[in-house]
């Protein structure tokens, strides 16, 4: 069986005009760490707001292994925030808590783990980046200065790797290759290797146990991004203002449509409307491979206060289904969101890409958006990749232009055949050496296929 720690990588506010953090690298590590981030809560209030620590590096676990065991482990500590267990750290998938929580952060540093999770662990790695530890960092009492310290936070996972496997990449010529050396694997994995060469025009040759296998190398182009504003715009459930949805229509998020008025879209009591923009594509290739695509909206929202009636938020569609995580306008003051998508997109799927804000009975207005698409036409080269299903060890070499190599044969069952692989005694264990450092070299050797 093998450990490992994941640690998160990032982290979302549900408020920037309130909450504020600092060295935040700090929290980026497991509860071993001695040092912290500190969050502020600067609000005279006694409402909530979180931090959500995020970005769990899930790939770190080699693909096809078996979980067996996992804890949710946080550290830290805390200044003027509630200590209550109405407001303990709570897991969530996205902005929303799911059952998983710990104790009361208190002001002493401590170590807290994570209790009555209903979700498995397939489940929690499938949220992938939007699972998340949410910590509310409440006001005590609305005149106490608020500060969340926090250190550190892991996913303990205990597991084994059934038909365990490795795949070592070499690269001969001027580029990089990612991942580079040993890889550990299962059987039966999918492996992927990128090439990137220097010069874009040099011959990429790929060799795996050392049958050449170039011609399975998928081009990747160079990435373009275009820029777009909403073409138009219809509403859905707004009980006032819906004309107001027409302003950001032309304009883009850093050239947004304001009249200098406070204007709002809101929707009727108990209930959500929208504005839905869409977009012209027409200008990029139907053969573009579409690479990421994100939406900078300019806007705010009517009250504060983010609930079900409290609702100003941002998300892109594909169709009728959402195509990324649901993002809050934070201020009633006009502020910057940014939307990404979170599902691949084909070209003609693009046609069909939306971006909806919704409101709610307090709502508020989009003044302007600007809509990123990054794509490549493989019509010029950026970089290569080479994917194959692992069966046994493997050995990928791969060379970026052309090389003066030598070849070192061996005879085997009375065939000579190409050596791809060569150990040198050292300290008393075989290790794997490049084939080229055989030659000229009174050193023994051990050749294997």
């Amino acid at each position: 069986m093998a450990t490992i720690r994941l640690v998160p990588s990032t982290y979302y506010l549900s408020n920037t005009s309130y909450l504020s953090v600092s060295n935040a690298s700090n929290m980026y590590d497991n509860t071993d760490s001695t040092d912290y981030a500190t969050v502020y809560n600067s609000r005279t209030s006694t409402s909530s707001y979180y931090i959500y620590l995020r970005g769990f590096n899930f790939d770190d676990i080699p693909s096809g292994a078996v979980v067996s065991d996992f804890t949710i482990k946080l550290k830290a500590r805390e200044s003027g925030v509630s200590t209550s267990s109405s407001y303990k750290p709570y897991l969530a998938n996205g902005t929303t808590a799911i059952n998983g929580s710990c104790n009361s952060i208190t002001t002493t540093v401590a170590t807290h783990e994570f209790s009555g999770l209903s979700a498995d662990w397939d489940t929690i790695r499938d949220y992938g980046d939007d699972f998340g530890i949410r910590i509310n960092c409440r006001r005590s009492s609305r005149n106490t200065a608020a500060y969340m310290y926090i250190y550190g936070a892991e996913i303990e996972v205990t597991y084994t790797v059934p038909n365990p496997r490795t795949v070592t990449s070499t690269l001969t010529g001027d580029g990089t290759i990612n991942p580079s050396g040993v890889t550990n694997t299962t059987q039966g994995a999918e492996y992927t290797l990128t090439i990137t060469p220097t010069n874009k025009s040099e011959t990429v040759t790929v060799k795996n146990n050392g049958v050449d296998v170039s011609s399975q190398l998928v081009v990747h182009g160079l990435a373009h991004t275009d820029n777009f504003t909403a073409s138009d715009v219809t509403t859905s459930g707004i009980q006032s203002g819906s004309s107001y949805a027409e302003y950001a229509v032309g304009h883009s998020a850093e050239n947004y449509n304001y009249s200098g008025e406070d204007r709002n879209m809101y929707a009727s009591s108990s209930s959500t409307g929208y504005a839905q923009y869409s977009f012209d594509f027409s200008d990029i290739p139907s053969n573009a491979n579409i690479e990421s695509v994100e939406a900078i909206c300019y806007g705010h929202r009517e009250s504060s206060t983010i609930s079900s009636t409290y609702v100003s938020l941002c998300v892109l569609m594909l169709g009728s289904s959402q195509a990324s995580e649901e993002v809050d306008f934070p201020s009633t003051s006009d502020r910057t969101i940014t939307v990404e998508s979170n599902v691949t997109i084909t070209r003609s799927q693009l046609d069909n890409l939306t971006l909806r804000h919704y409101v709610g009975y307090y709502g508020g207005l989009v003044l302007g958006i600007t809509l990123k698409v990054t794509y490549s036409t493989g019509d010029s080269v950026d970089h290569y990749t080479y994917t194959f299903t692992v069966d046994d060890n493997a050995t990928v070499a791969v060379t970026i232009g052309t090389q003066e190599t030598n070849t070192l044969y061996t005879k085997k069952n009375g065939s000579w055949k190409e050596v791809i692989q060569a150990y040198k005694k050292q300290n008393g264990s075989w290790v794997e050496v490049a084939i080229d450092s055989v030659f000229n070299s009174t050193d023994k050797y051990v050749c294997g296929d």
